[in-house]
């Protein structure tokens, strides 16, 4: 019984990933219905973390009215499942399919920095579509990509977002070992996707900013990276167009040379940032547990 179970954790994501290649494949039309059944399922009758997704909008917009809160966060949950599902069937996309279903407009910066040898920092959100934008970059620019991600809690998961992450190409940077691996290439003209609005970890080096109407931490890295390895930074603005399609527009937010009091990297971001979410605001993942800890329970540990 025990070689069993064994040989099932051998062959077991094997097994999942052919089932996702499987459900790649299926006519689109086909699969949304299980988005929606899933959305109504997490909403109504699991909560998933429904407090959480209902207490951050109510925070976020105190202007809005208890119903408007409940239509904002009814549209999450269905966008939230269509970001998963989408995942699934991006996994047979072709280069042709990124450009269709998620174009990348205002290129001609980054490529430009590129071509002169020159790497660049794209820092993405967990806005409309936060997976697809590092997909689609990797196939439709001909340079190396290199996204920084935060492990995941379950290990099994984990290794499934992996291979699902990196299947479109790009290499996957773990946050522990960023700093190294990325000056480990510091010459080498690439993209380093970053995507920048998690939250930091109440020890880790931050910077506090007004942020849908909060006081809110930002991982300092990204600007630190920028500044000390002279790389230009990008904002990410991740459109829903319409179901299954997405626009990207990237907009630049610092060049160097830097000096060093030159500050203001995540500033501009979160001021991006903010514009973003204010726009479309169903489409933030406020599922996330953002605000765990305030400024002075972090100044005091």
């Amino acid at each position: 019984m025990r070689l069993v179970y064994r040989c099932l954790l051998k062959f077991a994501p094997k097994l999942r990933m052919l089932f996702i290649r499987i459900l790649s494949l299926l006519p689109h039309w086909l699969l949304y219905p299980f988005a929606e059944a899933a959305a109504f399922l997490g909403y109504h009758i699991l909560s998933y973390r429904k407090k959480v997704v209902l207490e951050n909008l109510r925070v976020s917009f105190p202007q809005k009215s208890k119903k408007e809160i409940n239509q904002v966060a009814r549209r999450f949950y269905r966008q939230f499942c269509q970001v998963f599902l989408e995942m699934i069937f991006a996994y047979s996309f072709k280069r042709k399919d990124w450009s269709k279903h998620a174009p990348l407009v205002n290129l001609d910066q980054i490529e430009e920095y590129l071509r002169n040898g020159q790497a660049v920092i794209i820092m993405g959100t967990h806005a409309a579509h936060w997976e697809w934008p590092a997909f689609s970059v990797s196939q439709q620019l001909d340079y190396p990509l290199e996204f920084i991600y935060k492990p995941m809690g379950s290990i099994y998961f984990d290794k499934i977002m992996l291979q699902l992450r990196t299947k479109h190409g790009g290499m996957a940077v773990s946050k522990e070992d960023s700093l190294k691996e990325i000056f480990k290439r510091r010459n080498q003209p690439r993209v380093i996707g970053i995507v920048a609005d998690q939250l930091p970890t109440i020890k880790a080096d931050k910077q506090w900013f007004d942020f849908l109407n909060r006081e809110t931490a930002f991982y300092a890295g990204s600007e630190r990276i920028a500044k000390m390895a002279g790389y230009p930074v990008f904002y990410a603005d991740i459109k829903r167009k319409k179901r299954g399609h997405y626009e990207i527009t990237f907009e630049q937010i610092a060049s160097p040379p830097y000096q060093k009091s030159d500050t203001g990297i995540i500033e501009e971001y979160v001021r991006r940032l903010s514009q973003t979410v204010l726009q479309s605001p169903s489409d933030y993942l406020w599922s996330h547990k953002r605000w765990k800890y305030t400024r002075s329970e972090a100044e005091a540990i």
